[in-house]
């Protein structure tokens, strides 16, 4: 039985959040999302969190020039999160507070870095995440190639071609789509 795109993402969610999640630090942790008190060490746990006043999906729609994948959308229309790694990726927060680190937040992470959100919006390249473990490399959605459903492959870009070339360089595709990669995570065929 095939899940539609929302139950696919709410399916996504509740495992999640029933994993064993690495805590964060305070400032890291916005107030939306945690769960508990902050232990002895300053750290926090949290959850994906579901959010009926997410506005900013469009305005980031807007500056993108670019509609983002349907069931991306699905996510971050609907739910607010702070970073978090589902390996190979590492998600940008989707937060209303934002975060101390504009890097660190959706809505100003991918617009940061003027020189590489510049030349990866030229080319059509939706920034997302980042890789797991740390690196600049940008995560993103190819939006030259169109999938099924509105959806974009996943792909890894070389931060460093970007910057001293102005090139994109592909280091590796991660999945042939968001709603692959979701349903690869959760084993769903």
């Amino acid at each position: 039985m095939s899940m539609n795109t929302d139950d696919l993402i709410g399916a996504f969610v509740a495992k999640v959040n029933s994993s064993n999640r690495v805590p964060g630090f305070k400032d890291n942790i916005p107030p939306s999302v945690r769960v508990g008190a902050t232990n002895d060490i300053g750290t926090n746990d949290w959850n994906i969190k579901p959010f009926g006043r997410i506005t900013w999906v469009e305005e980031i729609e807007q500056k993108i020039c670019k509609p983002l994948p349907r069931s991306y959308k699905s996510l971050i229309s609907r739910y607010i999160f702070p970073c978090f790694e589902i390996s190979p990726v590492s998600f940008l927060a989707n937060t209303p507070e934002g975060l101390v680190f504009k890097l660190d937040e959706l809505r100003t992470g991918i617009f940061e870095d003027k020189y590489l959100s510049e030349v990866l919006l030229r080319y059509s390249y939706i920034q997302f995440a980042r890789p797991s473990g740390g690196g600049y490399d940008p995560i993103c959605f190819d939006a030259n190639r169109t999938m099924k459903k509105n959806e974009f492959p996943i792909v890894q870009v070389d931060h460093e071609g970007i910057l001293i070339k102005s090139k994109i360089i592909i280091v590796e595709e991660i999945a042939p789509s968001f709603e692959e990669f979701i349903k690869s995570y959760l084993k769903v065929v």
